[in-house]
Parts: structure tokens; C-alpha cells; sequence
């Protein structure tokens, strides 16, 4: 299978140029997913023969089912929100990936001087920065999935490894039976790409800072808008740019940041992210994205080594 992914047969400058930032980028794609899978089932099977149990609200999972009587909405509800929180360190590690790729995409071709290369063949500035685009914003976390779903298999299995042990619950019925693992792929997936969205400005932002910077496009990044922020406080007594930033953590939090384990992943939940999109923020955003992408295709057409 993956090497029919990675077959090229006849004209296919849009696949090539994926396989390329595969290639490039492998590490971030591929490899930090991978490595931190590993150290999770590793850490994971260590706390289990330990005999330590999983921690929820300073107390142990087997002590809340203790104090249901049956198979009720709150114990499954809490065992649907671990399994569905029990990715996160994943998640913050595939956020991270994106960040330093959008950072260095256009960086990197320009110092290694393989933009020289690729400006000789059949594919246009646009094609290649909409190709990196794609693969931050939509290749990075859809890798991401299959190891998020065994992330999520392997605490489903610890989960009733501990509740065999310490109660007296059938385990098919409590653990694979009454919960809805089709929610918990739609709680994985939706508020993920929901973020996503809301944070496109973000990540075209760092790679307009790639397409320019000479050198740590990190630092400039950051401290670009830093010192526009302070410019615009001296001399228009204004904070604009700061209420923009803010504005796109506050809405993120208010959208896709908070989760009632109780509540659970429900229907009404996808209906409230989805209905972030009709924020005028969020649509100024998509604008906002839209003009640094055309920033990034000018400067690679001007920009050839750093």
C-alpha cells in the first residue's frame, strides 16, 4: 500500500510535490507521531504493572465506579472522556510539528538552495506553496489519526484490564458495549480541524516570516508583532493587533477548549463548533490567511536563496 501512495505513473506534479514535503518533512509527519505512540504504551504498560491506576479528580477511575451502582451516564461518560483526553499529549506534540514546519517550509528550500531545483521544473509558485500549506494545515494531523485511534485502543484496554481487577463489572458490557467509539473518532476529529481553521491566520502567518526570513524565522516571528504591538501603543495609543491575537485564543477556548465529561461529545457540541463559523472573526481570519498566502507565493517568486 504505501508504495502504490508513493508511485508516481505518468504527469503528476501535485503528488510529487506532496511526496516531496513528505520527504522533507518526514520527521514532523511521521516520526514525532510515531516515537510519542511508543513512549505512551510503553509509560502506559509500566503504570499498569505498577498497579497504578488512572487519577480523575484526585481520585482513582476504579474509586468513581465504586460509587455507581450500575452502568450509568456519568461512569460512562467518565471513561468516554479519557479515552478521548488520553491522545493530548499527542495532540500538543502534532501542534508543535505543524508550528516549526509552517516556520520552516520556505525557509529551508531557500538555505539548502533546492528552490533553485524546483524553480526549473513544471510546477508554479502557487502549486508549491499551496502544497505546503496543505501539508501543515491537512497532512501533518490526518497522519495523526491512526496513531491517535491506538492511542485510544490501548487506554480502552487498560481501562478494563483495571476494571477486571477491581470490580465486579462485565467488562464487554461496560467498556465495549455502552460506549459510542463513533463519537469518540467525531470528538477526535471535528474540534481538531474546528482549531485548525480558527488558526490558519497563525500558521500562514509563520510561513510568510519562512518566505522572508534570513535567518530564525522562530524569533521573528514572534518578535515582529511584538514590536508592532508596542509601535502602535507608543504612537496611536491603540492595541488593535494585540485585541486581533486575543481575540483568536478567546474564541478557540470558547469554542473548541472546554469539554464536560459529563455532557459528553454530543451532538449539540459538533452543531456549536460548527456554528463558529459563522464568527466574522473567523471569516476576517480566513481573509487575513488568504492575503499572507498570496504574501508567500510573491516572495517565492522574488526571494531564491537566503
Amino acid at each position: 500500500m504505501f508504495s502504490t501512495l508513493t508511485k508516481i505513473n505518468g504527469y503528476s506534479p501535485i503528488k510529487a510535490l506532496f511526496l516531496k514535503e513528505f520527504w522533507d518533512n518526514k520527521r514532523a509527519i511521521l516520526i514525532t507521531p510515531m516515537v510519542v505512540t511508543g513512549l505512551f504504551i510503553v509509560f502506559s504498560l509500566i503504570a499498569l504493572i505498577n498497579g497504578s491506576g488512572m487519577m480523575i479528580d484526585g481520585a482513582q477511575l476504579t474509586e468513581h465506579l465504586a460509587n455507581a451502582q450500575n452502568i450509568d451516564k456519568h461512569s460512562t461518560s467518565i471513561i468516554t472522556g479519557i479515552i478521548i483526553f488520553s491522545p493530548m499529549i499527542l495532540f500538543i506534540s502534532v501542534a508543535f510539528s505543524m508550528i516549526f514546519t509552517a516556520l520552516s517550509v520556505l525557509f529551508d528550500e531557500r538555505k539548502n538552495k533546492s528552490i533553485l531545483f524546483w524553480k526549473s521544473m513544471p510546477v508554479s509558485d502557487t502549486q508549491e506553496v499551496l502544497v505546503k500549506l496543505a501539508t501543515v494545515i491537512f497532512i501533518i494531523p490526518l497522519v495523526a489519526i491512526p496513531f491517535v485511534l491506538i492511542i485510544q485502543a490501548v487506554t480502552t484496554l487498560i481501562i478494563g484490564a483495571l476494571i477486571a481487577v477491581n470490580s465486579d463489572y462485565n467488562i464487554w458490557d461496560f467498556v465495549f458495549l455502552n460506549i459510542n467509539y463513533l463519537t469518540i473518532m467525531v470528538g477526535d476529529i471535528v474540534p481538531a480541524f474546528v482549531v485548525i481553521l480558527w488558526a490558519l491566520p497563525i500558521f500562514t502567518w509563520f510561513m510568510l516570516v519562512s518566505s522572508f526570513s534570513k535567518r530564525s524565522p522562530f524569533l521573528l516571528a514572534f518578535i515582529v508583532p511584538v514590536l508592532i504591538m508596542i509601535a502602535e501603543s507608543i504612537f496611536f495609543r491603540s492595541s488593535l493587533l494585540q485585541q486581533a491575537i486575543a481575540s483568536r485564543f478567546i474564541y478557540l477556548e470558547k469554542y473548541a477548549g472546554r469539554y464536560d465529561i459529563d455532557d459528553g461529545f454530543t451532538l449539540d457540541r459538533v452543531t456549536s463548533l460548527l456554528s463558529s463559523f459563522s464568527e466574522p472573526n473567523f471569516w476576517m481570519g480566513l481573509v487575513a490567511a488568504a492575503l499572507m498566502i498570496v504574501g508567500c507565493i510573491q516572495l517565492r517568486k522574488r526571494n531564491m536563496i537566503t
